[in-house]
Formats: C-alpha cells, sequence, structure tokens
C-alpha cells in the first residue's frame, strides 16, 4: 500500500516537473517576449518583480537593469518595463488608449460604485468621472484659494522661527509631509486637520498611509488571482496594517461628516466658503441628476485626495530642498534670484504662484528636484490593445504588459545630458527645456495625467521659495544622506536639518 502512494507522489512530481520545465522553455525560447533581455527569474515569473517590489528599491534595480539591457528590460513573464523617452506618446496616448493593468486593482477600495480616479481602470468611466470635476482642479480654481495656502505657508513658517529659535533639529521631511496635509484640509474643508498647530500626526493618519503602501504595491504585483487573498491574510495576519486600516476607516468617516456637515451649511444658508468641496456639492446640487454625481461621489474625490496627494506633493518638495541643500552652488544662485525678485517688487509677500512660476532659476530648481526624485518610483502598467503596437523597435502583441517608470525615463542620458545623474538647474536653462520637459511623467501623462496637479505645483511654486527667502537651511549630516524607500510613493527619511532665520533688514 505504502509503496503504491509513494509511486503516485513519484508520478505526480514528475508531471509537475515536466509542466513547469516545459513552462520555463516555452518563456525563454518560444514566448512572443522571449528575445528581450532581464532577469532569469523574470521570464517565466512573477516572483522575482514581487521580491524586487517588496525590497522598496524597485527604481535603483530598475535603473540598473536599463542601464545593463537598453530600454526594454523583460521584469516578468507577460510584463516589460520601457525607459524610452520616444516610448511615453505611445504608451499613454490619447487615443486608442492602452488601458490600466491589473497592477491597479489592489489600490481599489471595496466599492459597488466609482472607486476613484487613480485605482479606475474602465477608461470611459474614468473620462466621464473626471469631466465632471476638471474645472474645480483648475489652476485658477485652485488659485481661488490661494490664501487658505498662504495661510498653512504662515504657519510652517512661523514654526521654524522657533526651531530656529530653539537651535533645534527639524525632521523636514515629516515637516514638508504635515504641511501638505494642511493645505489639503484648507482647500477640501475650509479648515486645516491641525498637524502644524498640533506639530504631530494627528490620528496617525501619515503613518497609516506608510504601512499600508507596500501591502498595496506588493498586492499589485502579484498574480491578479492572489491579489486578494494576499491583501485579506496581510490585514489578517498583521496587526500594523490592521491599526492602518482603523486609522483610514476614521479618515473616511471624518470625510463623510464635513461633507454632510458642510452640506447642511450650505443649505441653511450659514456657509460662503468658496473652497473645492463647496464646489464640487454645488455640482451636485445643480446637476447631480444630470450627471449621476451625488454626495458619495464628493465623498470619494476628498478622501481619495489625501491619500496620494499629501505625499506626492511633499516628496516633490523635499527634493528639491534636499538638493538645493547638497549643491550649495545652486541654492545661493536661488537665494540670490528670489532676493532680487523680492527687492525689485516682482515678487509680493505673501509669494504668489503666479509671480513665482515667472523666476527662470526656480522653475530650474524645481524642475530639476522633481526629474531626479519623481514622486511615484514604480513604473506605471498599462495593457497592450488590439492589433499590438510597436514600441522601442519591437512589435508588442495585445494584452501583454508594458509601462514606464519616470524614475529611470527622467535619467535617460541621451536626453538629460552625460550628468543625468547629477543635481543641474542650468541643463533647463542651457539646454533643450521643451525636449526635457516631454521626457518628464512626474504627474503621469496623457488621460490619466494627475488630477491634482495644480494644488501641488501651487504648494510647491508658493512653499519652496518663502522658505529659501526667509530661512537658511543646511542638513545636520550631509554626508550621510538621505534613505529611500519605494512603494509607489518614493517616500524620502532622514532629512534632519538645522534652521536660521534670515536677517532682511528693513525690508
Amino acid at each position: 500500500m505504502f509503496s503504491d502512494h509513494l509511486s503516485l507522489v513519484q508520478t505526480a512530481l514528475t508531471v509537475l516537473f515536466t509542466h513547469l520545465t516545459g513552462w520555463i522553455i516555452y518563456c525563454l525560447y518560444f514566448h512572443p517576449l522571449s528575445t528581450i533581455p532581464g532577469p532569469f527569474l523574470a521570464s517565466f515569473s512573477r516572483l522575482w518583480i514581487v521580491l524586487k517590489t517588496a525590497a522598496g528599491d524597485m527604481d535603483r534595480t530598475q535603473r540598473a537593469l536599463h542601464r545593463e539591457h537598453g530600454h526594454i528590460v523583460r521584469i516578468a513573464h507577460n510584463e516589460v518595463a520601457c525607459s524610452d523617452p520616444e516610448a511615453i506618446k505611445i504608451i499613454y496616448r490619447t487615443k486608442h488608449v492602452f488601458a490600466k493593468s491589473d497592477y491597479y486593482d489592489a489600490w481599489a477600495p471595496p466599492s459597488s460604485g466609482y472607486v476613484g480616479h487613480f485605482p479606475s481602470r474602465d477608461e470611459k468611466e474614468h473620462n466621464e468621472r473626471r469631466r465632471i470635476v476638471n474645472n474645480v482642479y483648475s489652476m485658477s480654481s485652485v488659485l481661488e484659494s490661494e490664501q487658505a495656502i498662504d495661510s498653512c505657508t504662515w504657519l510652517f513658517c512661523d514654526n521654524m522661527r522657533d526651531f530656529a529659535t530653539q537651535n533645534s533639529v527639524v525632521d523636514l521631511g515629516l515637516w514638508i509631509n504635515i504641511y501638505a496635509f494642511d493645505v489639503l484640509g484648507e482647500l477640501f474643508y475650509g479648515n486645516m486637520f491641525g498637524f502644524m498647530r498640533e506639530r504631530k500626526d494627528i490620528s496617525g493618519y501619515m503613518n497609516a498611509i506608510d504601512a499600508l503602501l507596500p501591502a498595496f504595491s506588493i498586492g499589485g504585483t502579484v498574480p491578479s488571482y492572489l491579489t486578494k487573498p494576499f491583501l485579506i491574510s496581510t490585514t489578517l495576519f498583521s496587526p500594523s496594517i490592521r491599526g492602518a486600516l482603523g486609522a483610514v476607516k476614521h479618515l473616511e468617516k471624518a470625510s463623510q461628516a464635513a461633507v454632510t456637515k458642510r452640506k447642511d451649511q450650505i443649505t441653511n444658508n450659514k456657509d460662503e466658503k468658496r473652497d473645492m468641496l463647496r464646489k464640487m456639492l454645488d455640482i451636485s446640487a445643480e446637476r447631480g441628476t444630470e450627471l449621476d454625481f451625488t454626495d458619495s461621489h464628493v465623498f470619494v474625490e476628498s478622501h481619495s485626495s489625501f491619500f496620494a496627494g499629501a505625499d506626492t506633493t511633499a516628496i516633490a518638495i523635499n527634493s528639491i530642498l534636499y538638493h538645493l541643500m547638497r549643491n550649495p552652488t545652486a541654492y545661493s544662485k536661488l537665494t540670490a534670484e528670489v532676493d532680487a525678485a523680492i527687492s525689485d517688487g516682482t515678487l509680493s509677500m505673501p509669494i504668489t504662484y503666479r509671480e513665482a512660476v515667472k523666476l527662470s532659476y526656480l522653475n530650474a530648481c524645481v524642475n530639476e528636484g522633481m526629474r531626479l526624485h519623481p514622486s511615484v518610483g514604480l513604473h506605471m502598467p498599462r495593457i497592450v490593445p488590439p492589433g499590438g503596437a510597436t514600441i522601442s523597435g519591437f512589435h508588442f502583441p495585445a494584452g501583454y504588459r508594458i509601462g514606464i517608470n519616470a524614475a529611470t525615463v527622467q535619467y535617460d542620458e541621451e536626453i538629460f545630458g552625460s550628468d543625468a545623474y547629477s543635481f543641474n538647474p542650468d541643463r533647463w536653462i542651457k539646454g533643450d527645456a521643451l525636449r526635457m520637459e516631454r521626457a518628464i511623467i512626474v504627474f503621469g501623462t496623457g488621460p490619466r495625467t494627475c488630477i491634482g496637479k495644480n494644488i501641488s505645483l501651487s504648494e510647491i511654486y508658493k512653499l519652496v521659495p518663502q522658505i529659501v527667502r526667509d530661512f537658511e537651511i543646511r542638513l545636520v549630516e550631509p554626508e550621510k544622506g538621505w534613505k529611500t524607500t519605494d512603494y509607489w510613493f518614493h517616500k524620502q527619511t532622514g532629512i534632519n536639518v538645522y534652521v536660521r532665520e534670515r536677517d532682511h533688514g528693513n525690508d
């Protein structure tokens, strides 16, 4: 009897080994992507991409792969990473769209309705939903609340002055992040969350997002049939994930309560603020039935902005300031430009967005900081549409995945020069700025360009010159450098600084 069972096991193992061997041989030699170079494990499995995503350094890994193999690299048996700037206009085009892959399903909240702009994979639905609120996110709309952003900037600077007086070490990365959260509170709900006043992560919102990012990033890379089981098991066995989900749930309830409260105030003529929430509620009240835009849609708009908007904006600002501190010549040139603009009256106090964007060296520093360290450090996978597509000289059949990582394409030496790995704002003044801009996908591109782009830019162009004007910041340990983790958001830690208030005399 035992020998019979052993024989069955041996037969089963033989069949399994034969199938696995056959699969590997097919993937290596006969698969439509078999001629594309890449890691051996990635050629027949998704295990490589799962492990590398879990390591949190996919940006560096992909840059190394592209340096070794060129623009096209196979990172799974059915998926390719691309670093060719010319491919951007193909993969992220506005017509005959490459749809988002099932990677984004891991980021979608459990819902029977619209899941939000970022995780939505239905292009028709996404376009319809986005068209409803596009005007609310326009730069002119955002700048109607510019004074609200100013109030956050003043409070940020007041805190920095306190730290300067105390000669305290400041975790700049943390403070930029809580600033970005409070700005969103002002823009959407007419009130800051209180992060800067309390000088802490209220209710653990920021820590909750940090805890959830690895799970969602990994959950998107596992085979699609394992995404839900992976996320469920992670929740069951990880106390930190359960705690993070609880904090996010608390934020959801707070958002829902804010929407309900504001709607009641507007109905009773007790609220005249024209913040973004008010504008969306007005759309719902005036055309909600026609557009199918209800209070639940308003809630999704406001809540999803907090999950992504604050972090990505903070990452961009941190990169700009960090690289300025590590490059004293660039820091001095920007300081001189801001001071001169204040002196000749072309830059007001408080600094306005429309004035700041006219400063050429500030523009160069912003572009260069975001180029070197984009806020999203993973590639943005899309599905090749029916009929296939030729990209970088290779014809991809329909159904396969391909995506570009901003952290690879924005290091392209042909576009950005032999010093592409260095912080050099002058390249944006002396070089072909238009050509470089076409290779920048910090905010995504095409029909999926980040809807909150204008909010982010308004914060960047108002806060960075204000800090440079009012303070001198320097790294506590410049020789150590920062630490980064790449779980979709390309976050930095270890940006500890000393702050000194600048003396402007009688100006």
